[in-house]
């Protein structure tokens, strides 16, 4: 029988003061491992208590009791302890510490849409990458794995389970929560999203220090609370504050832009709109040119960035917090065409333009630029 108690002691006698930045590192990532170890132990044991089917309480409300977790990570946690016991390879990668119970959380999730034998195929991008990327990346999974039929299943049941609440807090302050469809939440988000940049630009914007006047959440904050209570004019609708959806020819129909089909009844469902913006490929893709005319990128680059990434390259930041980067510095001769733009959130823009200095994750080495020849349509005749 396993000493947890021995253990529970061992641990509140290991002491950080002592130790050098080296041994810090290296004490962090042994905890790390181990409470992967712990998590994966918990989730087995949840799993199990769950299968008995007798009339006990299950691990959502022993979670809510016992752990004092919220209602939401309770119910959570039943999911990940279910797809971890129905995957193998999860559990294995969880307990040997190669990811983390977010990630495991994520694959889970995935499980539901697809299965658990497919999902698994996600375990070794989830080793590769810190949880907030990989969510991405599992996303885009799922929707490549998801037929017509089922988009429009799961469209019902997102439209039957739509709800919208709040929570006034002792001190008077108002926590505001939303559930939407696909469709309808794209929306929501596009407008929001045009709305937060706005606001951004009326508080310094690229020359000035916005977050020196209010942080980028209370920024949000007010721009649903406008949304909301006002409807001010808009200007021009810039692509990065749109819906964007990809039709290639060679597919059957539409999708969103993280793959999942786009049934032609939600297609419907939006309407003609300056805030839905599709994107016609012919399976082989176009090539964007502007060259050294301009330095800023084109609202029609903006939507190939969008298109093909997603959100910033580096740190996974939706496309509303990004802007349009030169891998090769306009000032320095680079061109303002694709193969030389990505899409940069705010903070991951600044490291770039300083050198990359700062936080060591975001460090990646510079690729020499190569101008890339314009489309025979644009060449001059002499």
């Amino acid at each position: 029988m396993v000493d947890l108690a021995g253990m529970h002691d061992g641990l509140r006698e290991l002491d950080p003061q002592p130790l050098s930045r080296p041994e810090l590192y290296d004490r962090i990532a042994d905890l790390e491992r181990l409470r992967s170890r712990v998590d994966e132990r918990l989730m087995a044991h949840k799993a199990t208590l769950d299968s008995l089917g007798d009339a006990g309480a299950d691990s959502a409300v022993v979670g809510r009791s016992v752990g004092r977790r919220s209602e939401r990570q309770a119910k959570k946690d039943m999911v990940t302890a279910r797809g971890l016991a129905e995957m193998p390879a999860l559990a294995e990668s969880l307990a040997e510490g190669r990811l983390n119970v977010e990630h495991a959380a994520i694959v889970a999730d995935a499980a539901e849409h697809v299965t658990p034998k497919v999902a698994e195929a996600l375990v070794k991008t989830a080793e590769a990458m810190p949880a907030d990327l990989f969510a991405r990346k599992a996303r885009e999974f799922v929707g490549k794995h998801t037929s017509v039929a089922e988009a429009e299943e799961r469209h019902a049941k997102q439209r039957t389970r739509r709800a919208g609440w709040h929570t006034t807090h002792g001190d008077g302050s108002v926590e505001i929560h939303a559930r939407f469809d696909n469709a309808t939440g794209e929306q929501v988000l596009a407008a929001w999203r045009r709305r937060t940049d706005r606001m951004w630009h009326d508080d310094g914007g690229r020359n000035g220090s916005p977050d020196d006047v209010r942080t980028h959440a209370q920024r949000r904050a007010d721009a649903l609370a406008e949304l909301v209570c006002e409807e001010p004019a808009d200007g021009p609708v810039h692509p990065k504050h749109q819906v964007h959806i990809v039709w290639n020819l060679d597919e059957p129909t539409a999708a969103w832009l993280d793959g999942t089909p786009l049934p032609d009844s939600v297609l419907m469902q939006l309407g003609p709109s300056a805030d839905v913006i599709g994107h016609l490929f012919d399976g082989a893709g176009h090539t964007l040119w502007q060259g050294r005319r301009k330095r800023l990128a084109t609202e029609a680059q903006w939507r190939a960035l969008i298109v093909a990434t997603r959100g910033c390259n580096r740190c996974g930041a939706t496309i509303d917090r990004c802007q349009a980067h030169h891998l090769h510095e306009w000032l320095d001769g680079g061109g303002t065409d694709l193969p030389n733009l990505e899409l940069l959130c705010h903070t991951c823009h600044g490291h770039a333009h300083r050198g990359n200095r700062g936080d060591p994750r975001r460090r990646r080495r510079r690729q020499p630029y190569r101008a890339a020849s314009p489309p025979e349509q644009h060449q001059l005749t002499t």
